[in-house]
């Protein structure tokens, strides 16, 4: 399964950068492949080193924009170019079957409420997951909890963005043994 991982590119905390290299770890040591934004910065590059010290393919999906200020991540296994924020993200789509949001900014929300658009228009069939790491999301799944109960949310949209607290959890969403909530 080729797995869109969105995630900060900023330096964090500890907790946040060993809870994503584990995920990447767990989820290429069972065969998964990354695809993901390219770049050996913050919790993009914690991510794709767990994958790469499994061994798994990763599709860095790269943009002119950062040419010349990010490096890419060593252990890019392909490359797929952009022009922009805006194909790059379409490209990740694309290659993607699953989406997993970790922690991180605006550039993280833009990418996952994207995801969940596409997804409220039948557009994304894969599971899409909060790696919820240190509680990192509690606020965003009670201000979509908010709007589905105030019916700006259909109803049928219940769990269609799924929360895990571990690695285990994302890998029993993905297998299709998680209770959607």
């Amino acid at each position: 399964m080729n797995i869109c991982v969105f995630a900060s590119a900023n330096a964090v905390a500890e907790a946040y950068l060993a809870g994503a290299e584990e995920l990447g770890f767990s989820l290429g040591r069972e065969g998964h492949a990354l695809v993901f934004g390219g770049y050996a910065d913050g919790l993009m590059k914690a991510c794709a080193d767990g994958f790469a010290r499994a061994g798994a393919e990763i599709v860095g999906v790269v943009t002119d924009l950062f040419e010349g200020t990010s490096q890419k991540h060593p252990g890019l296994t392909r490359v797929v170019p952009t022009r922009d924020l805006s194909e790059r993200k379409a490209e990740m789509i694309r290659l993607s079957d699953a989406f997993i949001a970790l922690p991180g900014g605006v550039g993280t929300l833009d990418e996952l409420f994207t995801v969940l658009s596409l997804k409220s228009c039948g557009q994304i069939p894969g599971p899409v997951i909060l790696y919820n790491l240190e509680g990192y999301w509690d606020s965003t799944l009670h201000v979509l909890e908010e709007m589905r109960l105030k019916g700006f949310i259909r109803e049928d949209m219940r769990g269609a963005c799924q929360a895990a607290a571990t690695a285990d959890e994302v890998r029993k969403i993905l297998s299709g043994r998680a209770k959607k909530a």
